[in-house]
């Protein structure tokens, strides 16, 4: 699995980096918010870890791109009302942050799970 992290902040990124190849050994690539336009259309993924505060229309609209193709998605935040959930993404997880190594590592693998779901129904409409 690669998970690609886009964060605000590039030391929570390079944490959750950290975690992810340590504790699951996926590989995981960050990518700067600048970028994040480009990230999401160009970058190969299998689950997106965001910081919400980074969601815009066009970002959005990428998104839902990604996540119709399969890729599993993971937000973070530090506003309350945005970890009970992301208006206009129901059922994608939101990470309270700071976050708690165990509790990402659960999140992005349940996400990773729904890619190896989607991946494997795919093969068998084929």
């Amino acid at each position: 699995m690669h998970v690609l992290i886009i964060d605000v902040e590039y030391l929570v990124a390079l944490e959750a980096e950290q975690v992810l190849t340590e504790k699951l050994g996926y590989t995981a690539e960050i990518a700067v918010p600048r970028e994040i336009a480009h990230a999401l259309e160009s970058r190969p993924f299998d689950v997106l870890f965001l910081n919400a505060s980074l969601l815009t229309p066009p970002v959005e609209d990428a998104i839902r791109l990604r996540l119709s193709e399969g890729a599993g998605v993971v937000f973070s935040s530090v506003d309350r009302m945005v970890q009970r959930g992301v208006p206009g993404f129901p059922g994608i997880p939101v990470i309270a942050r700071p976050f708690d190594d165990e509790e990402l590592v659960a999140m992005v693998q349940r996400a990773a799970q729904q890619t190896i779901g989607f991946i494997a129904s795919t093969a068998e409409g084929a």
